[in-house]
């Protein structure tokens, strides 16, 4: 039984969600008693990044580097993995939670190989011979053991569920090229020009943020989410927001927490003016440390909420700065 990862990347970086995923892959197989752990690596120009896979837990790189996968669309890079899988056999294979690979590559390869996914996932267990995937269920609210069923397993890990692991330069590993064909490969939107976002909302993403600080519907208006900014910058926090607040224009949608918005787990998530409906925490539930502050004290935050804060914004927000700046 082996282990396959899912690593699509560009010529200029390797991203921390690859790796993210090689800790989880690293995890089961030691579960399983010590299986082979391998990296599918995908895109264009991405062959260096090999060595650093298996410093980082592969015990071995599989390379599709083609020009084709220089923008990573899905139809594309769906076709290499269905046929990388068909030369390499594995039992189990893991991919990031992420736009690309969870919403669109593994399920629709999962379709096309008649075989279960369970996706959205937090951590994996072995009980005897049964792979078990933990993900949340009913909006956040619970969580539940899957089990996936089929020729192969495939499940997809959700961002900063497991840790990358430390780089051990010493450890050996093959890096094999892959040869795949991906002429026959359906395209039906062309990439006419990729345009980057160069300056992420108040300058810090909230994908992968160590701490970040929302604002809801109780923050008033525009001028009252100005302190959920100021609290940011003190803190060196990303700001995030419930969909009032993105609605409002207060943040933008790419900012937005929650079922249909981002899905979030950072070591600490301040939740201001925010009720709790279990649409925004089904994307903050799985937060280290949750603080919430609001007038509320029946609101349904305080019941996932480590620290509660029952006051007005007002009341609360200048001290904490205030406080945070003395620090």
């Amino acid at each position: 039984m082996s282990i396959l990862t899912f690593c699509a990347a560009s010529s200029e970086a390797l991203p921390d969600a690859p790796l993210e995923v090689l800790a989880a892959a690293r995890h089961l197989s030691e579960e399983l008693g010590g299986r082979d752990v391998h990296a599918l690596l995908l895109g264009s120009g991405v062959e260096e990044h090999a060595a650093r896979l298996i410093e980082q837990g592969a015990d071995g790189v599989f390379v599709v580097d083609d020009p084709q996968l220089e923008n990573l669309q899905a139809e594309l890079v769906l076709a290499a993995v269905e046929e990388a899988v068909e030369q390499l056999s594995p039992a189990v294979i893991i991919f990031p939670h992420n736009d690309l690979s969870g919403g669109h590559v593994a399920p629709r390869l999962a379709g096309r190989l008649k075989t279960g996914i369970v996706t959205d996932c937090t951590s994996i267990q072995v009980d005897g011979d049964t792979i078990r995937w933990l993900r949340p269920v009913y909006g956040g609210k619970a969580m539940a053991y899957m089990v996936a069923e089929g020729p192969l397993q495939i499940g997809t890990m959700r961002a900063l569920a497991y840790e990358p692991l430390e780089p051990d330069v010493s450890r050996d590993g093959t890096v094999e090229t892959l040869d795949v064909d991906l002429g026959a490969a359906s395209v039906d939107v062309p990439v006419v020009d990729q345009i980057v976002e160069e300056e992420e909302f108040a300058g810090r993403s909230i994908d992968r943020a160590d701490i970040i600080v929302s604002g809801g519907r109780g923050m008033g208006d525009e001028e009252g989410f100005e302190s959920i900014k100021r609290l940011a910058e003190v803190m060196d926090a990303a700001i995030g927001g419930s969909r009032p607040a993105a609605d409002s224009g207060w943040v933008p949608h790419s900012h937005l927490v929650g079922q249909t918005g981002k899905i979030v787990a950072p070591q600490l998530y301040i939740a201001i003016g925010i009720s709790g409906a279990p649409q925004h925490m089904s994307g903050a539930g799985s937060s280290k440390t949750i603080v919430a502050i609001n007038k509320d004290e029946d609101a349904p935050i305080f019941k996932a909420a480590h620290i509660g804060v029952v006051d007005e914004w007002e009341n609360v927000l200048p001290a904490l700065i205030e406080e945070l700046q003395e620090k």
